[in-house]
């Protein structure tokens, strides 16, 4: 079908997809501090830590092929519900790659939530929709 096609039109077609692609991986490493960010799904893989080193540990077992698996605690983490809100406070930039310090906005208030304040990967986000930026 490709090679039937106009050379104009050929042309159009390449640039047209070639801007959806660009567009679609910049879009997807653009957070910035003070991003507010809301789950419009009921289930989500988003997960929140308590602790800066319980995240640590966890991107580096799940980045290591070793296959060791190991379970864990989940008393410090936080899995965020439909109708949750993160705002995201600071940004950390480690070994392991960019880490956000996230001020949690839960829709439903838990008994066991001591603390609004986790940390997050933003590799995660893509499930999150953008709601708006605070300046402030």
């Amino acid at each position: 079908m490709i090679k039937q096609m106009n050379p104009i039109k050929k042309s159009l077609l390449i640039l047209f997809l070639l801007c959806f692609a660009v567009s679609g991986y910049s879009d997807a490493s653009n957070y910035e501090v003070g991003d507010v960010f809301e789950s419009k799904k009921r289930t989500t893989s988003v997960v929140l830590f308590e602790l800066k080193g319980d995240l640590l540990r966890y991107i580096r077992q799940h980045g290591s092929k070793t296959g060791s698996f190991r379970q864990m605690d989940t008393s410090y983490t936080y899995e965020v519900q439909k109708g949750d809100k993160i705002i995201l406070l600071k940004s950390y930039k480690e070994a392991e790659g960019k880490i956000f310090r996230v001020a949690l906005v839960a829709k439903k208030k838990s008994r066991k939530q001591d603390s609004p304040y986790y940390y997050a990967v933003p590799k995660q986000f893509y499930q999150l929709t953008f709601v708006e930026h605070l300046t402030e």
